[in-house]
């Protein structure tokens, strides 16, 4: 035991026996005692004592769990290296420490276990009634990324040593399990590269949030760029950033199904987002449309100057989810060949919800027709980035009769 400890612990216990003397003393004082208004002063007395034996009995037990928490977690740290394989345990360790940690929680996550195991102790506790490193054992033993042996293991450490194991691993599988995740992506122009040089590519700005299914705007937690990429970020840079995201989330959470939702402005509402590669390290990148539920959605309706539109946008998504399975088709109307001016007029119908493009579009952003998708408030848009020479026809009106859209 740690001798400082120690020696406050012995003067808190001599304290606290000195306390209830004092107690007994005037209790027993104020029994024996007739005058008024010397029983109420001897109460006032009783009152203060009471109120510092409650006091120390506090400190006395915070520095002895203090000792009884280092202790098991040294004898942790024992039994975690004894699996030799500390490599492989080591991410399920970064992503417990993560749901254990607040989100303003400043300090960086270690990169080994023994400085895991010392940062947890910094944490507070908050009102949970188990101890921050209790609860980080329960996120990591139940971790599906973890050998059956390991968390085996783990689970029988976790019911020798931790009181009320089983109702804690209720709490943690609550917490940290979400059906639907998502990654939001929001790209928007930078009009600084259009005033200094007409020629210089398009620049954006990027931002990333990570959010769960019952998680509010407010609880969406945000993504960092890595300090070497640059404020503004080219077309093509941009592929980058979101393998830097999906790389960041997969350390810090734990999800079942993550939809991947991209915010474009107009300019790159035709990039093929769903066909950009990860390379996973294991030497075999896929497109990322395999993998995850990639969803395009305009940039331009999160810019405050959208918002006159926003309750035509509302009233036609709200028709759009009462709409029954198969009856979405007569809420399409097909943009081939229009005029955009007879298209908007089509568009702007309440009853219109959809828009369907068999041919590629000729253009992008303004004066395209994926401006007038926005300024008729249209929610929901299909549409071919490339023309084929097969009739997509078919496909395109089974999609919509089947009410696929997510």
């Amino acid at each position: 035991m740690n001798r400082a400890r120690k020696l406050r612990i012995d003067s808190l216990e001599s304290d606290l026996n000195k306390l209830e003397k004092d107690y007994n003393d005037v209790a027993d004082k104020r029994r024996c005692e007739s005058n008024p208004q010397e029983i109420n002063n001897l109460k006032l007395q009783e009152e203060h004592i009471l109120k510092r034996i409650e006091d120390a009995e506090e400190q006395l037990e915070q520095l002895k769990q203090l000792e009884e928490t280092k202790d098991n977690t040294e004898h942790l740290l024992q039994f975690l290296n004894s699996f030799g394989q500390e490599e492989k345990i080591l991410a399920s360790a970064q992503k417990a420490y993560h749901a254990c940690s607040p989100e303003d929680w400043p300090n960086p996550v270690p990169d080994n276990l023994t400085g895991i195991l010392s940062e947890l102790k910094k944490i507070p506790q908050g009102s949970s009634k188990y101890t921050i490193i209790e609860r980080w054992v329960g996120y990591l033993a139940t971790n599906h990324e973890l050998s059956q042996s390991v968390s085996g293991k783990l689970h029988q450490w976790g019911k020798k040593n931790i009181k009320g194991y089983s109702d804690l691993l209720k709490e943690v599988v609550n917490i940290q399990i979400s059906i639907n995740s998502y990654l939001m992506v929001v790209v928007h122009t930078s009009n600084q590269s259009s005033v200094s040089n007409s020629h210089q590519e398009e620049k954006y700005f990027v931002n990333g949030w990570f959010r769960q299914e019952n998680d509010t705007a407010l609880d969406c937690a945000p993504l960092s760029p890595p300090q070497y990429f640059p404020e503004t970020v080219t077309a093509d840079e941009i592929q980058e950033l979101l393998k830097v995201f999906l790389k960041e989330i997969g350390i810090k959470y734990i999800w079942r199904q993550l939809t991947i939702e991209l915010f474009l402005p107009l300019t790159l509402m035709n990039q093929a987002v769903d066909t950009w590669k990860i390379d996973d390290g294991l030497g075999f990148p896929i497109p990322i449309g395999c993998e995850y539920q990639v969803l395009v959605r305009s940039a331009e309706r999160l810019l405050p100057t959208y918002r006159r539109y926003q309750g035509c946008w509302q009233e036609k998504w709200d028709f759009l989810q009462q709409l029954m399975h198969g009856s979405a088709c007569n809420a399409f109307v097909s943009a081939d060949g229009q005029d955009l001016r007879l298209l908007f007029f089509e568009l702007s119908k309440k009853n219109i919800i959809g828009l369907k493009l068999v041919a590629a579009p000729p253009s992008i952003g303004k004066g395209s027709v994926f401006a007038v998708i926005l300024k008729a408030a249209t929610p929901v848009a299909i549409w071919l980035r490339e023309s084929l020479s097969l009739n997509c026809q078919e496909q395109i009106d089974k999609l919509v009769v089947d009410c696929c859209i997510p």
